[in-house]
């Protein structure tokens, strides 16, 4: 499998059910590249297509154990303990900054974001997309999250869709409207923070500074944990 098979199958694993079209915005590749891509994962049962989406073919990577998993988390989980318990972010570079308006003001309370703005308190970057099933399913963790710790946690949606239309009317009429704000990334902030080639990811920050980086979907314990082990080492 060459590089270019890899990304493909990284992006449908990332998306399940993506469709030929997002595939082509996500990877940046022509249609006649892309099609022989497929084509060719197709053929060799990395990938399935079901009317117009496409599919990871899970048993070519049944070696994988659900225990792999758990203990692969656990590891990542204790990386960033220990990250945090050594205050490395003091070590880091500066977290790019984030600017624009904000699509859900009402719910939200703030009509503008400037992160290099916002202090004292945990910033957590989530790169999403609407046409992103893991993005959709984190986000009611998310808020739920969001409103249980607001006095010491701000979470910044960054929305990454090629096109702003749609955008507000989702935020707004999702799981009853989202309640932090949301924002839209220009091609400049993107490529700040490494291109951000797949979603979703979070950054936390603390003190404008990295704290950690988390691709994929995160978890409640996850979120829950890190942002506890940051607010606790800040207040010794």
């Amino acid at each position: 499998m060459d590089s270019y098979q890899k990304l493909i199958c990284k992006i449908i694993s990332n998306n399940q059910g993506i469709s030929f079209g997002e595939l082509l915005l996500i990877s940046n590749l022509s249609k006649e590249a892309l099609s022989d891509i497929l084509n060719s994962l197709i053929k060799n049962n990395y990938v399935s297509q079901s009317g117009y989406y496409f599919y990871l073919t899970r048993k070519k990577y049944a070696g994988y154990s659900q225990h792999f998993k758990t203990a692969l988390s656990l590891i990542v989980l204790f990386l960033a303990f220990f990250a945090v318990s050594q205050k490395s972010y003091a070590y880091t570079p500066k977290a790019p900054n984030i600017r624009g308006n904000v699509f859900n003001p009402k719910l939200s309370g703030y009509k503008y974001i400037d992160l290099n703005k916002i202090h004292k308190k945990v910033i957590v970057l989530n790169f999403w997309a609407t046409w992103c099933p893991p993005c959709r399913a984190e986000l009611p963790m998310l808020n739920r999250f969001y409103k249980r710790n607001k006095k010491n946690v701000l979470i910044i949606g960054i929305n990454v869709n090629v096109l702003k239309n749609g955008v507000k009317n989702f935020v707004e009429q999702f799981d009853d409207g989202l309640a932090y704000p949301i924002v839209h990334a220009n091609i400049l902030e993107l490529q700040d923070y490494g291109g951000i080639n797949e979603v979703p990811q979070s950054f936390f920050i603390m003190h404008h500074k990295i704290v950690f980086h988390w691709t994929g979907q995160l978890t409640s314990g996850l979120l829950n944990a890190v942002v506890q082990k940051i607010l606790h080492f800040e207040s010794k």
